[in-house]
């Protein structure tokens, strides 16, 4: 799905269990990013933190980060 790599701070959309979610980019991986999710999406999938991993190919950037 990713044409390219998302940045920190970057707004993307990843499917879970035939479900979409979008997040906020905080940690970038070489093969991965590290997302914070909304409380309700944390409290669906049962999550102990409000962060996953998404693999790169596995998402869409909706809204780019505004710093430079």
């Amino acid at each position: 799905m990713a044409k390219s790599k998302a940045k920190i701070g970057d707004r993307i959309s990843f499917q879970r269990k035939d479900l979409s979610i979008e997040g906020e980019v905080e940690i970038v991986r070489d093969n991965s990013v590290i997302v914070k999710v909304s409380d309700e999406a944390k409290q669906i999938f049962d999550y102990e933190t409000p962060r996953t991993v998404v693999k790169h190919s596995n998402y869409v950037i909706l809204e780019p980060s505004l710093t430079v």
